[in-house]
């Protein structure tokens, strides 16, 4: 079997990164929300840790329990770790310089 050509592999990267992207965006605009609440509370508004800990509880996915705080926490930090290499991948692609003939018309 042959390996994929760098269209294919980057067309394959593009779907699934379209496909894990809105999977992913309510657990992280969750930690990312209760993350800057939590702190800003403590910070700027002079909180005692007992009146934000809610949004720590939140932040943190304790409310799925032991076992689902541990899978929550393990699947934003592959998910992030995943969006931001495919990203990075497709954004390099589509903004590297194209390969250009002795015309000046591109190759690819």
């Amino acid at each position: 079997m042959n390996a994929p050509s760098w269209p294919q592999t980057v067309g394959l990267m593009r779907r699934w990164h379209g496909r894990l992207g809105p999977l992913l965006l309510l657990p992280l605009l969750n930690s990312a929300l209760t993350g800057v609440a939590y702190r800003l509370g403590k910070d700027w508004l002079d909180l005692e840790r007992d009146q934000v800990h809610w949004l720590m509880a939140l932040h943190e996915g304790e409310w799925l329990g032991t076992p689902g705080k541990s899978l929550y926490v393990l699947s934003e930090a592959l998910g992030v770790t995943w969006l931001l290499g495919t990203g990075s991948v497709l954004a390099w692609n589509r903004w590297k310089p194209k390969a250009t003939g002795t015309k000046g018309k591109k190759i690819r």
